[in-house]
This record gives structure tokens, sequence and C-alpha cells, in this order.
């Protein structure tokens, strides 16, 4: 009996002791499997982090880019003030200045297309601005949507660690390695979650800059539409002053014409062509000539003193001239002092020039000049025809102001 109690103990013990073994076996194949699992989670999650990095740089020169544009805007804002300053300058010169009034209302209309071409372009900048901010705001929302899935991912692979049981045994000399490296990537991901909430509130700070950004804009658009009724109001402005002394000068122009008429009545040999007063060659040269016989300075002097009582009538702003043009007829001059009829033509009325200058007129109120044969009244080639052709022309004109 007490063999069979021993023989019966030992078999007990026997049966007990390999159960314990492979319960605890299994137990170490399922905490190395789970560790495997964590290894392979957190390398799939750094090499994602990894991406997220690079995208984070592009990113940070997105944000550089931006920071040249909001410059760039601000040294045409202040282009747009000089020019403005410019403007004003031009204005209070153009009140002092009769004579550059045409040339000054150029020059308004050509910054004025400078600054709707300048406005043009800050506009064109703000669109791009938004796009890139929409563009990372997109790269920053998939980012968000790859860690959720990363964490999705690690949840079903947690679900999955209980069929994993047999492979523990492989992985037991492995584990402590493996914890070390859980940690240190726990930390990598805990320092990127931290990284992409930095990056989060900075892209909130970039739209509070775009939107104020925005606003600047829109002021400096209203200031770019006053400034652009202030200058057509000064541009009609400025053609209703030239329009009047244009019609100043058009009322001296026809008493010149009326009181002319009554000195000249009755003769033949002077005519009213359109604006101008002309002369036939005969009554004042030789054939020939161009020095201004008896007859002429007679005529001339006469008229000499209508056009000094009208000139101490006309405003000294008004820029008038009185030009005197030389015609001849088609015949060529013979070898002597003249060499063509261009310089004939242009000494008669140089002569004509000079005699008026001797009776008071003031010399920077006279012009000559000389056409030869080339702007015949009659294209005829009688005799008729070139006593018509050879003619001194008077008229007053207005002097176009240098630009």
């Amino acid at each position: 009996m007490a063999l069979a109690r021993i023989g019966n103990a030992r078999r007990v013990e026997n049966f007990t002791w390999p159960g314990f073994v492979d319960a605890l076996a299994t137990l170490l194949m399922v905490i190395i499997f789970v560790l495997m699992v964590f290894v392979l989670v957190q390398v799939n999650l750094a090499y994602r982090v990894s991406g997220q990095d690079a995208t984070m740089g592009e990113m940070r020169q997105q944000l550089a880019s931006l920071g040249e544009l909001l410059s760039l805007e601000r040294k045409a804002s202040a282009a747009l003030a000089a020019d403005l300053a410019q403007l004003t300058a031009q204005l209070e010169t153009t009140k002092n200045a009769r004579e550059t009034l045409q040339a000054k209302l150029a020059s308004i209309q050509a910054t004025l297309d400078l600054r709707d071409n300048e406005i043009a372009a800050i506009t064109k900048k703000q669109v791009d601005t938004e796009a890139a901010l929409a563009a990372a705001a997109a790269k920053l929302e998939t980012q968000t949507g790859a860690l959720q899935l990363a964490e999705s991912q690690l949840a079903m692979t947690q679900a999955q660690k209980q069929s994993a049981n047999a492979k523990i045994d492989q992985m037991q000399a492995d584990k402590a390695s493996t914890d070390k490296k859980i940690s240190a990537l726990m930390a990598q991901t805990k320092a990127s979650k931290a990284e992409v909430l930095q990056l989060t509130s900075a892209l909130a700070a970039l739209r509070l800059r775009v939107e104020e950004l925005t606003s600047l804009l829109n002021e400096k658009e209203q200031q770019a539409a006053r400034d652009k009724v202030a200058i057509a109001n000064l541009g009609k402005s400025l053609n209703n002053a030239l329009a009047s002394r244009v019609q100043e000068l058009q009322r001296f122009r026809s008493e010149f014409f009326g009181r002319l008429r009554d000195v000249l009545k009755g003769r033949d040999d002077v005519q009213i062509v359109g604006d101008r007063f002309v002369f036939q060659s005969e009554v004042l040269f030789a054939q020939g000539q161009a020095e201004i016989g008896a007859q002429g300075r007679d005529q001339l002097a006469k008229l000499a003193v209508t056009l000094n009582d009208i000139a101490e009538k006309i405003p000294g702003d008004i820029n008038w001239i009185l030009q005197v043009d030389g015609h001849t007829d088609d015949v060529p001059v013979r070898a002597g002092r003249y060499d063509d009829n261009w310089d004939l033509s242009t000494e008669r009325a140089l002569s004509v020039v000079r005699f008026l200058r001797n009776q008071g007129l003031p010399a920077n109120r006279l012009a000559a000049a000389g056409y030869g044969e080339f702007q015949p009244l009659d294209k005829n080639k009688n005799e008729m025809a070139r006593r018509l052709n050879r003619r001194i022309e008077l008229k007053i004109t207005q002097r176009v102001p240098l630009k």
C-alpha cells in the first residue's frame, strides 16, 4: 500500500509539472508577439513622422514666402503714397504755369494707369497668398488623418494579439531591447504631436495676419478710388481753364481780323483765307527780291499799329504768336543771292518779322517760316496761278508749350 501511494504521488507530480511549463511558455510567447507588434507599429509611425517633418519644412518655406509677399505689399503701399505726394506737387505746379498744363495732365494720367496696375498686382498677390494658405491647411488635414489611421491600426493590432501566443517564445530574448525602442518611439510620437499642435497655432496666427492684410488692401483700394475721383475732377478743371483761354485767344483773334479788315478794306491784293491774311508778294517785294518796298512798308506799318493795340489787350498768360509764312511760285530762282525758292521765301518772311519788330511788336511774339513753292494755293502752271501762289500769310495762333 505504501508503495502504491508513493507511486501515485509520483504520477500526480509528473502530470502537474509539464502543464505549468506550457502555460508559462505560452504567456511569454504572447508577450513577445505583442512587443513585436509594438515595434512594427512604432517603425511605421516613425516613417510617417519623418514625412511630416518634410511637410513641415515646406510649410516653413511657405511662411517665409508669405513674409516676403507682405514686405512687397508694404513697399507697394509706400510707392502709392509717394505717387500721391508727387501728384499733389504736380497739381500745385500747374496752377502757376499754364505752359505745362497739357504735359502735366498726361503725366497724371500715366501715374493713374501705373497705380491701377499696382493695385491689380497686389490683388493677384493676395489671391496667391490665400491659395498657399489653403494648400497648407489641406496638407495639415492630410497629416492629421494619417495619424488617426495609425492609431486605429494600433487598436486593431491590440485586438489581434490573442492569436500570436505561439510566437512569444522566440522573441523572449529581444524583450529588453524592444522595450527601450518602444520608449524612444513613444517619446518621438509625443514630440511629433507637440510640433503638430505648434504648427496648428502658427497657421491660425497666419490666417489672422492674412485677414489684417486683406483689410489693409481694401483701405488702399478705397483710397485709390478717392484719388481717381480727385484726379478726374482736376482734369475737368484743367480742361475748362484751357478751353477758357482758347476762347479768349479766339476773341482777340476775331478782333484782330475785324480791325485788319477795316484797315485793308477795298484792296484786291490782300485776301482772307480761313484764319489767315494773305498779301500778294508784289505788294511787299520786287520780283526775286526780299527787301520790302515803300508801298509794302506803308501797308505793314498800318498792320503794326493794329497789332500793337491788340497785343496790349491780350493777357500775358495767353501764349499767342504771330506766324509769318513766305511762299513762292514754282519758277526756279536765277543764279544770284538766293540759293532756291525756299531761301527766298524764308528771307521774305524774316524781312516782314524784322519790320514788325522795329515797329514795336515784341520779338517773342513773332515767328517766320519759308515754304518755297511746295504749298501752292493754285496748282496750275499759268501766270495767274503763279501770281496767286507768290504771297505772304499772317495768322495769330497759340504756341504749343514744350513737354
